[in-house]
């Protein structure tokens, strides 16, 4: 019987994962792909965990930019705030992904709360910045994904991320991604990252001939799972 529970379980979250994983490639946000083929090494949990939260944000930003009145967007982020919140049960897959994760971690759910603040502050920004919330998802994801000593990095390369989708340049305040010391740690989902941010950083950065700008990497290139695996197996873009 423990064994057909647990087998259940497993069925259960490889399934809520895939639908987390789906949602994200699928969100048309800029990020989407990218993160999502990021995380194609990690396991099912861990991919669960991170797709939701990602989504999550991706769905925040939605809301709070979309609206051209910020009041607008403060009631549809404050839905979101309940729809997480609430004890009933929900057909909103995302919020059915979040509360499968926190009904096991006592701590996650006031720290969604905490993630959803920030995009209730940005309401209130002239500009609605979300970056702040941005840093916050990356930081929560790596926390969960136990690379809690590389939490402050995460915050960088998501900061930085939410800049280059957003079409503002790079935050020029951001520390340096310790690309190396996230390597030596695991190939996970943040060294791939880290590697997807210094090489759109790179080649926004060169002084590039007119014929060699079709190869220059955006958000969207259509090789970047090529790309990923080779950072996996050879190392990361110098």
């Amino acid at each position: 019987m423990k064994n057909n529970t647990s087998s259940s379980y497993g069925a259960a979250q490889g399934i809520l994962a895939k639908t987390a994983l789906n949602q994200l490639r699928k969100s048309g946000h800029p990020l989407g792909r990218p993160l999502a083929l990021c995380l194609m090494f990690e396991s099912i949990e861990n991919q669960l965990m991170a797709a939701s939260l990602f989504d999550l944000a991706i769905a925040l930003d939605a809301a709070l930019h979309i609206p051209s009145d910020s009041l607008l967007a403060a009631i549809r982020i404050q839905w979101w705030a309940d729809a997480v919140t609430s004890t009933a049960n929900q057909k909103v897959p995302l919020v059915t992904c979040l509360q499968s994760q926190y009904c096991m971690r006592d701590d996650l759910l006031p720290q969604l709360q905490e993630l959803i603040s920030e995009w209730q502050a940005a309401c209130h920004d002239e500009n609605r910045d979300s970056s702040a919330g941005w840093a916050a998802a990356w930081q929560l994801v790596a926390i969960h994904l136990g690379q809690s000593t590389a939490a402050n990095q995460a915050a960088i390369i998501g900061r930085g991320l939410n800049y280059a989708a957003r079409e503002q340049g790079y935050d020029r305040r951001a520390g340096n991604v310790e690309i190396d010391y996230l390597r030596q740690n695991g190939r996970s989902w943040l060294y791939l990252s880290a590697c997807f941010y210094r090489t759109l950083q790179r080649d926004k950065n060169l002084n590039l001939k007119p014929a060699q700008i079709k190869h220059q990497m955006k958000l969207d290139d259509p090789g970047l799972v090529w790309r990923i695996l080779s950072w996996h197996i050879f190392g990361p873009p110098r």
